[in-house]
């Protein structure tokens, strides 16, 4: 006599047609709104119609950026901040490529004390370097001045430039140094032919995160600023405290799309990176 089993239907859960992506974004939404709501809130602030910094504008007008134009301390102290970042840059530029260049082989010795030692500054507090800048200043009598400050600030700048030489020269194959060390190339013709093909990328990116960060750099400025070198987030933090003016709104705008141009960039810039190493 056959027996007959009678099976119930599998039951199938429903299926979330979310992927994990859409989940981990809906997840991290709040974090986005909660880091980037307050830097937004700076935009519509610069272009109220009153005369003192508040949310919402009670009006629409552009009437702070003009006024930042025609203060001359704001100017000056934008001024010196470009000379600044600019110094920082091209010292920070020159220190940590040849820094990278000269530990990328892993048979130099103690490649990773010298490592350390080029990232240390990312390690330290601020606060600490600014401090033993005041007294390093003050003990040889430099005084106040920009040229003080872009050193000062070229110290905590230039391990941006060594990581992102680091990671361009990562992808250079070492057979193309002895290959061409063989062959009888120079050491000029070795950075022209064989190197700089593959770090300009990563040097032009260091160098925009090196502006960008002595640029923006508040606590070491605090300590070496004097009344002929003021930088400009010196003047924003002075403002802050005396003089809730839409300028200050104004500035931070003018930062920001600044900062989105130099992203903008980079990205390219890390795009129009060679696959391939160059032959």
């Amino acid at each position: 006599m056959e027996k007959f089993e009678l099976h119930a239907p599998a039951f199938k859960a429903p299926r979330i047609g979310l992927s994990g992506h859409a989940l981990l974004l809906i997840a991290c939404l709040p974090i986005f709104v909660f880091l980037l709501g307050p830097i937004l809130i700076i935009v519509p602030m610069s272009m109220t119609s009153g005369e003192i910094l508040m949310f919402p504008p009670d009006g629409w007008s552009g009437h702070a950026f003009t006024d930042l134009l025609r203060d001359s301390q704001w100017v000056a102290s934008a001024l010196t901040s470009f000379k600044v970042a600019l110094l920082a840059t091209v010292i920070a530029v020159t220190a940590g490529t040849g820094g990278a260049l000269a530990l990328h082989r892993n048979d130099v010795p103690a490649r990773s004390f010298f490592s350390t030692l080029i990232m240390l500054p990312l390690l330290v507090p601020v606060v600490v370097l600014a401090l033993a800048d005041y007294l390093f200043s003050s003990t040889l009598n430099l005084g106040s001045n920009w040229v003080s400050i872009a050193f000062a600030h070229s110290v905590v700048v230039t391990p941006y430039v060594f990581v992102s030489v680091q990671t361009s020269l990562a992808g250079l194959d070492p057979a193309l140094h002895r290959a061409a060390r063989s062959l009888g190339g120079t050491t000029t013709a070795l950075l022209v032919d064989v190197y700089w093909p593959v770090i300009r990328t990563g040097m032009v990116g260091g160098a925009i995160f090196a502006f960008i960060g002595s640029f923006d750099e508040v606590v070491i400025a605090l300590f070496l600023s004097g009344p002929n070198a003021v930088t400009l987030p010196v003047q924003m933090f002075t403002a802050l405290q005396f003089d809730l003016t839409p300028k200050i709104a104004a500035v931070s705008t003018v930062l920001l799309a600044i900062s989105f141009v130099a992203l903008i960039v980079n990205g390219y810039q890390s795009l129009a990176r060679p696959k391939t190493v160059p032959r």
